[in-house]
C-alpha cells in the first residue's frame, strides 16, 4: 500500500512537471539580466509620491524578478514613467455629521519598459491606475497617508505583474 500510495504521488507530480502553462519561478523574459529604474516624472502636486513609487518598484523587482537593479548606463533595460493624476476622492461620509467616512488616493500613471540596446519598448502602459483606502471618521481615522502608501505598493506590484511574460 505504502509503494502505490508513493507511485501515485511520483507520478501525479511529474506529469504536473510536463504539464503545458506551468512554469516554476518568475515569468520575465530570461534575455535581460539588469533593469535600470529612475525617478518617475510627476505632474501632480504631490512632491514625494514619485521617489515613493520609484522605491516601491525597485523594491518589487528585486523580490520577484531575476533582474540586477543597475544605473541607466549599465543596464539592458529600463522601467521609466510618469506620474499623470493623484485624485483624492470621498467614497462614503456619514449621515449624522456629513463628515467623510472613507476617502479614496488613486495614482495614475504612464509607463514603459525598454530595450536599451535596441530603444524599443517591451511592455508600455498608459493610465495604468490603483488605488487604496482609508477610513478617515472616528474611532480609526487613519491618516491619508496609509491610502497613498497602498496605492503606490499596489502600483509597484501591478505594474511589474504587467512586466511578465504573455502566458
Amino acid at each position: 500500500m505504502k509503494h502505490a500510495c508513493l507511485a501515485v504521488l511520483l507520478a501525479v507530480l511529474t506529469g504536473c512537471a510536463g504539464a503545458k502553462g506551468w512554469k516554476a519561478g518568475s515569468t520575465l523574459p530570461t534575455k535581460y539580466r539588469s533593469i535600470a529604474v529612475p525617478i518617475f516624472q510627476n505632474s501632480t502636486y504631490d512632491r514625494q509620491i514619485g521617489y515613493q513609487l520609484t522605491e516601491a518598484l525597485q523594491k518589487r523587482l528585486q523580490q520577484v524578478s531575476p533582474y540586477a537593479i543597475a544605473g541607466e548606463g549599465a543596464a539592458d533595460t529600463m522601467l521609466r514613467g510618469k506620474i499623470v493624476k493623484v485624485d483624492i476622492r470621498q467614497i462614503s461620509q456619514s449621515l449624522g455629521t456629513g463628515l467623510s467616512e472613507e476617502m479614496g488616493y488613486t495614482v495614475t500613471v504612464d509607463w514603459e519598459w525598454v530595450d536599451m540596446r535596441t530603444g524599443k519598448p517591451i511592455a508600455a502602459q498608459n493610465g495604468f491606475a490603483s488605488s487604496g483606502m482609508v477610513v478617515a471618521s472616528r474611532p480609526q481615522a487613519e491618516p491619508l497617508d496609509l491610502a497613498k502608501y497602498g496605492a503606490v505598493q499596489r502600483l509597484a506590484e501591478d505594474i511589474v505583474a504587467n512586466m511578465q511574460a504573455d502566458w
